[in-house]
């Protein structure tokens, strides 16, 4: 069973959204609060992608989730009212660049059975 992982993405103390800190265009991106989005008291979180479709029947997953190359930040990209959101560098998010993330709960605490 294939699950891929990509570290780097930050918790942002300003908008309190997460961003994708490893980008090499502009790692800080941008923040709805302006200028870019800080890494203080952030941990280093990982989001994950299940090509195979082989999540455990427990792991709860809500894929759509993707990344804006404009500002760094994660968003939802299946909300029926509006598919690319307000980005904070204009106009809409782009998901050109990024990967089909889910974010997940698992009911039962295993996330490969």
């Amino acid at each position: 069973m294939a699950i891929i992982a990509q570290r780097n993405w930050r918790w942002c103390s300003k908008c309190n959204g997460l961003w994708y800190a490893a980008a090499s265009a502009n790692p800080t991106g941008v923040c709805p609060t302006g200028g870019g989005h800080t890494s203080g008291g952030s941990g280093d979180y990982a989001l994950y992608a299940d090509p195979d479709g082989a999540f455990s029947t427990t792991v709860m997953a809500q894929r759509n989730w993707r990344w804006c190359s404009k500002c760094n930040g994660l968003w939802y990209s299946a909300a029926s009212a509006n598919l690319t959101g307000a980005c904070p560098a204009g106009n809409g998010h782009t998901k050109s660049g990024s990967g089909d993330y889910a974010l997940f709960g698992d009911s039962d605490g295993n996330l490969a059975d």
